[in-house]
């Protein structure tokens, strides 16, 4: 038998996936700025004491649903990299193409924007997108375990997949989405064999 917190924890699941799609949605057709709890809640038809039930503020809702929409990404990108009989270097392709945005505005990279740019004056806000970018981390570690320094190949290659992602979803001139995705794979392998 469930306890009553078990009961409502159930009940309370399926409103909570509702309200961070409608957080992840707004925040990236208006930015978090623009976001209020009334408005999200008028978006789910909830009321916004309702929403703030959920998060106690703008910046706990920003982080949960970034949250939320990694946790579901994450296992797209477990599935990609567990197939181990995949040669590394298709691997990491999959990875860097999964990694990166997908078009101009992509919502999930607007939730990273808004997090580094709420990260400047909020150290909670700062350790949870820490917290948050470890799996991708600590996957794509295990995936060149076998390579020379896999600490430093991490912070390059994060390094310039974050700054295609930013040029990708700002919709900054310059190469398309696949020519950025083909340049990092490339570097991605020679980095990984050890080749300059």
């Amino acid at each position: 038998m469930l306890s009553m917190a078990g009961t409502r924890r159930k009940r309370l699941e399926q409103p909570r996936e509702v309200v961070l799609q409608a957080a992840m949605d707004a925040i990236a057709e208006h930015g978090l700025a623009q976001l209020t709890m009334a408005g999200l809640g008028k978006r789910v038809g909830i009321s916004g004491g309702h929403v703030a039930y959920y998060f106690r503020s703008k910046e706990q809702l920003l982080v949960e649903t970034l949250r939320w929409s990694e946790q579901r990404l994450g296992e797209r990108r477990r599935a990609l990299l567990d197939a181990s009989d995949a040669p590394v270097a298709e691997r990491l392709a999959g990875y860097i193409d999964l990694y990166l945005p997908d078009r101009r505005a992509d919502s999930r990279w607007t939730l990273w924007l808004e997090v580094w740019t709420r990260s400047l004056g909020d150290p909670e806000v700062l350790a949870a997108s820490a917290e948050i970018e470890g799996p991708w981390v600590e996957d794509l570690r295990a995936l060149i375990a076998p390579y020379p320094d896999p600490d430093g190949y991490v912070l390059r290659l994060h390094s310039l997949l974050d700054g295609l992602a930013t040029r990708i979803v700002t919709g900054a001139p310059g190469p398309d989405r696949a020519e950025m995705v083909r340049q990092a794979t490339e570097f991605a392998v020679r980095e990984a064999r050890g080749e300059r």
